[in-house]
């Protein structure tokens, strides 16, 4: 099952335009393991907003990167860097769907050659092992 809102535990705001989310997760990647970092985008235009959540752990190191990072110039700004909220969550955009992907190509498809299955070899191999 697919999630729909991302949830982390660091809030960042104030980010430079054109700001990525690898950028976003290597700024963090110092104090702790990063398991997610993600910058919500416009629908339409799909520029980032400015801010984004991260998901840093432990919480100790969350805290360190928190402290550390809060006041920080990136970009020629000044970020702000904050614990998120429990009820702070970004909306994940929904991806594509495959059959309307299809249906808009219907000539495409049919002039596809159609993939043999794959050939699959499994090898067996005794062990001996020497006394020792």
């Amino acid at each position: 099952m697919r999630r729909d809102k991302f949830r982390g535990n660091v809030f960042v705001a104030n980010l430079p335009i054109g700001f990525t989310d690898e950028e976003l997760a290597q700024l963090f990647d110092g104090f702790g393991l990063v398991l997610a970092a993600y910058l919500p985008r416009d629908p339409e235009t799909k520029k980032t907003k400015g801010h984004g959540l991260v998901n840093v752990a432990p919480e100790r190191a969350a805290k360190q990167a928190i402290e550390a990072l809060n006041g920080t110039v990136i970009g020629g700004r000044r970020i702000e860097v904050k614990a998120a909220n429990p009820d702070m969550a970004i909306t994940l955009p929904k991806p594509p769907r495959l059959a309307a992907r299809r249906s808009s190509f219907p000539a495409a498809e049919a002039a596809m050659p159609a993939k043999p299955p794959r050939q699959v070899i499994v090898e067996y191999k005794r062990r001996s092992f020497a006394p020792r």
